[in-house]
């Protein structure tokens, strides 16, 4: 394999890394009435720039097949990440979530100093669901936090991990986590500012992806320049990716995943090129995979297609593949010890002396 060769199949493999993060951003996380025509209504308070715009369905997943075949064998250890939000804000992820809407700020141009020291993205969440305010409140006073109001809205701003993030009470059904100055922006949007004509919905690049996910449990859209920065791929590895402009995630979950990750190229000839490394890269997995039958019927519903500078490329997941793929320690009890060795056997009446 020649050096450029093995720099076009790390880029696949970060695209395909794209997919499983919007995975797992389902697994985090169905209030219909929240969502219009498919597309939710707090995609209204997304800024038209937002470098990354990610859905996800929280009230389908915890009630999807997947989800019930999976429990009984996690590792209750492994279940602390959904309970981050209920350490935040006292929101209780499984039964008061219905679903959430994300958006990442552009990041800003930085030194060469300043890149090599990881930054805490300008983010904002979402989280549309049915929420006790006076226990938010009391969390945050709890946990040394302040209370504030912009505009009417109660905010409340906690320290978390040396920043300071701030909770916003939008809606009686609608609250917002992020940096202080983005839930303000958010509240001014829904009062009717001016920033509220500067939407997401007047991006037409992003909402063609959006619209195509509709209908998913969970999707991610992105600038992928973007995604790779934060992604840190080497200086290497960065300059023979094809040029990709655009990376769309979905994946709709019930008693499996079936997931489509989009990429839409610079030119026909970049598309050509990522599909080449893409049907390289399968090939090679599907080669390493003859030890596992899960994961190769798993690799037999990859399907790559697209045409002019759209590339899709599909798969489902199986519970019997989600389990495989998991690490041992993540199951529960993890995997099982060897016995001790067996004591010598003894007679069953010795004789006195003997």
């Amino acid at each position: 394999m020649t050096r450029k060769t093995r720099y076009f199949v790390l880029a696949a493999i970060g695209v395909l890394l794209i997919g499983l993060a919007g995975g797992l951003i389902a697994y985090l996380a169905y209030d219909r009435g929240g969502v219009v025509g498919g597309i939710p209504r707090e995609i209204r308070y997304v800024p038209a720039d937002a470098a990354l715009v990610a859905f996800a369905d929280v009230r389908g997943v915890m009630n999807s097949d997947l989800r019930r075949s999976l429990m009984p064998s996690v590792d209750p250890e492994s279940r602390k990440g959904r309970q981050m939000m209920n350490d935040f804000a006292g929101v209780d992820v499984e039964t008061q979530v219905d679903h959430i809407v994300a958006y990442v700020e552009p990041s800003a141009a930085a030194s060469p100093q300043q890149q090599a020291t990881p930054e805490m993205p300008r983010a904002l969440v979402m989280v549309q669901g049915n929420f006790e305010p006076s226990r938010i409140e009391a969390f945050v006073r709890e946990h040394a936090g302040t209370v504030d109001e912009y505009k009417g809205r109660k905010i409340f701003v906690r320290g978390q991990d040396g920043h300071d993030v701030a909770v916003g009470l939008i809606e009686s059904n609608l609250i917002a986590m992020g940096q202080a100055d983005l839930v303000h922006r958010l509240i001014d949007m829904s009062q009717g500012g001016s920033d509220a004509r500067k939407n997401v919905t007047t991006n037409a690049e992003i909402m063609k992806l959006v619209r195509d996910n509709t209908g998913s449990t969970a999707w991610a859209v992105g600038r992928f320049d973007e995604i790779s920065r934060r992604m840190r791929l080497p200086s290497g590895i960065a300059a023979q990716v094809p040029p990709i402009r655009l990376v769309s995630v979905k994946a709709n979950i019930n008693g499996g995943i079936k997931a489509t990750i989009r990429a839409e190229a610079g030119d026909k000839t970049a598309a050509d090129q990522l599909r080449d490394v893409l049907r390289g890269f399968i090939s090679l997995t599907r080669l390493q995979a003859g030890s596992k039958p899960e994961l190769e019927n798993m690799l037999k519903t990859i399907e790559l297609s697209g045409s002019d500078t759209t590339v899709r490329l599909s798969f489902a997941v199986s519970p019997d593949a989600l389990k495989a793929i998991a690490p041992a320690g993540r199951r529960r009890g993890g995997p099982a010890a060897p016995a001790p060795p067996a004591a010598p056997a003894q007679p069953a009446n010795p004789e006195p002396g003997k």
